[in-house]
C-alpha cells in the first residue's frame, strides 16, 4: 500500500495537473468542446452516440447511471469552472451530454425519435424558457451548468412524449 504522507509539493502539483487534465478531457466531451463553433450541438451529438452505445442497459441500470452521471457531472463542471476561471465556458459540453441523456430517457431508439429529441433539446437549451433561464441565471456553479440542461432534457422528453402520443399516432 502506498504511503501518501511522504508526498512532496512536486508530487501534489503533478497529481493536481493530471486531475485537471482529466477534468478538461471529460467536460469538453473528449475534446469536442474545443471545436471553434457550435460546441453544444457537437456535444449533444456525442451524447446521442454514447446513448446508442449504452442501449443494452436495463431501465434500472440506466436510472442509476443517469443519477451518478449527473452528480459526477456537477462535480466535474464545478472543477472545470475553476480551471477555466470562467462560469460555463463554451468548452464545457458534458452538460449537453447529460441533458440529451435525460431528453431521450425511455424513448424508443430510432433515427426519427432521436432527431426530434435532438432538435427539441437544442431549442430548449438555446432559448432557455422559464425555469431553465432562472436556473442558468441564479446558479453560477456546477449545479447551474448541469441542471439547466437536465431541465431542458426533461422538457424535451415531456414534449416529445406529447408529440408522439397525440400527434404522430393520430396522423
Amino acid at each position: 500500500m502506498a504511503d501518501y504522507r511522504n508526498l512532496t509539493l512536486k508530487d501534489l502539483t503533478i497529481l493536481h495537473s493530471f486531475i485537471d487534465r482529466i477534468t478538461i478531457f471529460i467536460t469538453s466531451g473528449f475534446g469536442i468542446g474545443y471545436i471553434s463553433y457550435a460546441q453544444g450541438t457537437f456535444g449533444t451529438i456525442l451524447g446521442l452516440i454514447l446513448i446508442i452505445l449504452l442501449t443494452s442497459l436495463s431501465v434500472k441500470i440506466t436510472i442509476i447511471f443517469l443519477i451518478f452521471f449527473t452528480i459526477f457531472g456537477i462535480i466535474l463542471c464545478e472543477r472545470a469552472n475553476k480551471i477555466y476561471k470562467k462560469n460555463d465556458s463554451g468548452h464545457i459540453v458534458l452538460d449537453e451530454i447529460i441533458g440529451i441523456f435525460v431528453a431521450t430517457y425511455n424513448i424508443q431508439l430510432s433515427f426519427n425519435n432521436f432527431f426530434i429529441c435532438f432538435l427539441l433539446f437544442r431549442l430548449f437549451d438555446i432559448l432557455k424558457p422559464f425555469p431553465i433561464s432562472l436556473i442558468d441565471q441564479k446558479l453560477k456553479n456546477g449545479y447551474g451548468i448541469v441542471l439547466d440542461d437536465v431541465v431542458a432534457g426533461i422538457f424535451t422528453n415531456i414534449l416529445f412524449t406529447i408529440i408522439s402520443v397525440y400527434l404522430l399516432n393520430n396522423l
